[in-house]
């Protein structure tokens, strides 16, 4: 027996060692791990054996002695005490061979509530009663917390994004929805389930269709850093909504990444901008109809840059200069000017330093090589962040508007002078005809007659813009040859036109010549007749001669006096008109010459 123990005896302690140095690192595992071992034997009560990691996990001192049932069922919460007591008593019960759980703990030591998991093996024996329990608790409370936290993160998510008024979602890599937001839901008229199965891609327009990526194609773009450029996965489409509205959708997403930074989805939000398309394609329109309402504009159109120099130019004003639509930029509208107005340019550098609108009226050279009068209003232009970006103008060409102007000055001052000058023959006929001792009557009768022939030749000259008179038609008007005195009066003589101050002064002669020969000469008597005669030769320096011939009339002779007649031929005729005028007082009758040059702004004699 004893050579048998002393053989053995090498081997038993040589086993005994390697199993302590087994325990020991064990041990040493545990420790650096932080596990905390447990050993129980169930056959004589709750007996234990506690690794010194689980006397720290469960807040107990080192030298903590064996401890009842009952002091760790103590330990446990008493929110999880029920449930974790009766999970292990269940387990020991049955027939499992394996045990786990997880409970918080109030750790005597500190006061502190962690949580513990417990991960263990029941030995049992051949009747399947448990004889021992031998298991290992880890404190997961940092992890308990961290999934909360995660769990709140979570939930706050949630909460956020279905408050948010815009769809959103989250995606797996295979592109199969994880998570829609109340939003989302809503645009697809959906249940969450149904949503979260729901291929979307068949309400895209089909217009849209092939610009949208597969999931395959998507993970392909995603670069190996999680920062990515600015709207990298971003895109415009139109979707169907259930009743039956196309609204356009800007779906902006980003990949997502787990916490070893690997790929695992992307999450996504999308922007209905159907509003916003529509204002778009509302203002391409408006656009469009400024442009061809600015392009056909009976006015000069133009726009510049913020320098003055021309970056548009309507047809009529292209056409103006002669510049195709290609050469616009490279055009300088100030080559045009007329060099008198070249010191425009200054005010117009002005109002492009000022921002501010101006006016300016300057002549330009047109492409007929003719210069023109442009009448042009400028305006700033401003973007809509309000930078200063150029001018718009308008040119009017008002050149035949400055004539017409021009022209209506002069006519407004001829017609003052010729006012002037009528109302001085008015005065001047007033005051021969009303001279002292006249008869009323009479002389009533006479003024009248003189104011008729005179509107009689201003009637003329008003026919022809008071350029000029016809000898011939203001006979026949003053006399009335056509008229009451058709068989009493005959005028014969070439064409001859007359100034205007000419025939104002003829028609007052005949006037008196005819009144005189009524009253006192030819046509007081039945058989009485008048002769006018006038003729002018080639020479343009020959004066135009006109003759009054009386006859059958009573015997004439000198008046006694002069009268308004004497003083109209030998003032007006004879002084104010260069002429010279001779009367004869005949047996046959009153014979009175008229000689006086024709203006040589008017034309003479057309035969």
């Amino acid at each position: 027996m004893s050579a048998f123990t002393q053989d053995a005896g090498p081997d038993v302690h040589q086993l005994i060692r390697q199993l302590q140095a087994r325990e020991a690192e064990l041990a040493l595992i545990h420790q650096i791990a932080g596990v905390g071992g447990v050993e129980v034997d169930l056959r004589d009560g709750f007996r234990n054996r506690r690794s010194p990691e689980y006397l720290e996990i469960h807040g107990l001192p080192p030298t903590a002695a064996n401890e009842s049932h009952e002091d760790w069922v103590a330990r446990i919460h008493p929110e999880d005490r029920t449930h974790a007591e009766g999970q292990f008593l269940d387990a020991l019960a049955g027939t499992a061979l394996d045990y786990s759980a997880e409970y918080r703990i109030i750790r005597p030591s500190d006061g502190q509530t962690r949580w513990v998991r417990v991960a263990a093996q029941i030995d049992r024996d051949a009747e399947g009663r448990p004889i021992r329990l031998i298991g290992a608790h880890f404190d997961v409370t940092d992890a308990k917390f961290a999934e909360q936290a995660l769990r709140e993160s979570e939930e706050r998510f949630r909460t956020i994004a279905n408050s948010a008024p815009i769809p959103m979602w989250v995606t797996k890599l295979d592109g199969q929805r994880s998570f829609v937001n109340q939003a989302y839901t809503e645009f697809f008229e959906l249940s969450y389930a149904e949503a979260l199965r729901f291929d979307w891609r068949s309400r895209v327009h089909p217009e849209d269709a092939a610009r949208i990526l597969k999931a395959e194609q998507l993970r392909t773009l995603v670069p190996a850093s999680p920062i990515l450029p600015k709207d990298l996965f971003a895109i415009e489409i139109r979707i169907l909504r259930t009743n039956g509205d196309w609204r356009w959708i800007k779906a902006v997403s980003q990949p997502r990444f787990d916490e070893h930074g690997q790929h695992v989805g992307f999450i996504g939000v999308a922007h209905d901008i159907t509003a916003a398309k529509q204002a778009e394609i509302e203002l391409r329109a408006s656009e469009e109809r400024f442009r061809l309402m600015v392009e056909n504009a009976p006015v000069m159109i133009w726009m510049s840059d913020a320098n003055g120099k021309c970056i548009h130019l309507n047809q009529m004003l292209r056409e103006f200069w002669g510049v195709s639509e290609q050469n616009v930029h490279e055009f300088d509208w100030v080559d045009t000017l007329h060099p008198e107005d070249r010191g425009a340019v200054v005010g117009v550098s002005s109002a492009l330093k000022k921002r501010c609108s101006f006016e300016l009226k300057a002549r330009y050279l047109d492409t007929k090589g003719r210069y023109r009068m442009l009448d042009t209003r400028a305006h700033p232009r401003f973007s809509a962040s309000g930078e200063f970006v150029g001018m718009i103008g308008a040119n009017v060409d008002v050149t035949e508007r400055d004539e017409a102007e021009r022209a209506r000055d002069l006519l407004v001052d001829e017609l003052n002078h010729r006012v002037k000058n009528t109302l001085s023959i008015v005065q001047a006929i007033a005051h021969q005809t009303f001279r002292k001792n006249a008869d009323p009557v009479e002389a009533r009768h006479a003024f009248e007659g003189r104011l008729i022939a005179l509107g009689q030749a201003h009637d003329l000259l008003t026919e022809k813009n008071w350029e000029n008179a016809s000898l011939g038609q203001l006979a026949e008007v003053t006399l009335d040859t056509k008229g009451a005195n058709a068989d009493l009066i005959s005028i014969t003589g070439p064409s001859v036109l007359l100034a205007p101050k000419q025939a104002v002064s003829i028609a007052m002669a005949l006037h008196e010549l005819c009144t005189n020969a009524r009253k006192y000469g030819a046509l007081s008597e039945d058989e009485g007749r008048v002769r006018l005669d006038w003729s002018k030769a080639d020479d343009a320096r020959a004066p135009l001669c006109i003759v009054w011939r009386e006859s059958g009339g009573p015997p004439v002779s000198p008046p006694a006096r002069r009268g308004f007649g004497s003083t109209l031929l030998e003032r007006t005729l004879a002084h104010d008109l260069d002429g010279e005028v001779s009367v004869e007082f005949e047996p046959e009758g009153l014979l009175c010459r008229i000689a006086l040059p024709l203006d040589s702004s008017v034309v003479g004699i057309r035969s």
